[in-house]
């Protein structure tokens, strides 16, 4: 994702959902765009947090 393209808050949620979704397999947060819930992919060690929306929020975390 283009950071540039993201508030700070959009940025926030996303870390919030990726917490939750560490801690709790789930997140209950819904997306400050579009009010869509988000979707979880993991691929090894890195994984995507994703609003449900087409081009909407989503960001890329990778790992060692």
């Amino acid at each position: 994702m283009d950071f540039s393209k993201i508030t700070e808050a959009e940025f926030t949620l996303l870390m919030q959902a990726s917490e939750d979704f560490g801690r709790f397999g789930k997140t209950q947060r819904i997306c400050s765009r579009c009010s869509n819930s988000f979707e979880f992919f993991q691929n090894g060690s890195s994984y995507q947090i994703k609003c449900k929306t087409d081009n909407c929020l989503d960001i890329v975390g990778r790992g060692i």
